[in-house]
């Protein structure tokens, strides 16, 4: 016997992961700043997959995500928060830039545990 799904859960689960997509992509600019012409290959690449390491575990919980919005969106806000952690902690100060670039993703992925929880998709 199917489950009943909601029409709207499934319209905001495609919202949620679209979402996620775009962010993923908006980190991933900020990768491309290593690109120039004093540095060798290794070098650049080097630098293009560490500034990407945020992107790549973005990916793993969109993945995650897609067949389990609950644990994709639990995993997300605790690897945001432990970025922002990271960020603040390194830094020594409070940067709003920093904030908004965690915020939004932590919105998301608490978006995707309420979708689960609240909205009927037990």
């Amino acid at each position: 016997m199917k489950k009943p799904t909601n029409k709207g859960n499934q319209n905001l689960t495609w919202v949620l992961r679209i979402l996620l997509i775009l962010m993923i992509l908006f980190w991933a600019l900020f990768s491309l700043d290593v690109f120039t012409e004093q540095q060798g290959f290794w070098n650049i690449l080097v630098g293009f997959l560490m500034h990407n390491i945020p992107v790549f575990v973005m990916i793993i919980i969109l993945i995650i995500a897609w067949k389990w919005e609950h644990i994709g969106g639990m995993l997300l806000m605790l690897c945001v928060l432990g970025f922002a952690f990271f960020i603040f902690a390194r830094s020594g100060r409070f940067m709003y830039g920093t904030l908004i670039m965690v915020g939004i993703p932590f919105l998301i992925g608490a978006m995707f545990v309420v979708n689960h929880y609240l909205l009927g998709k037990k």
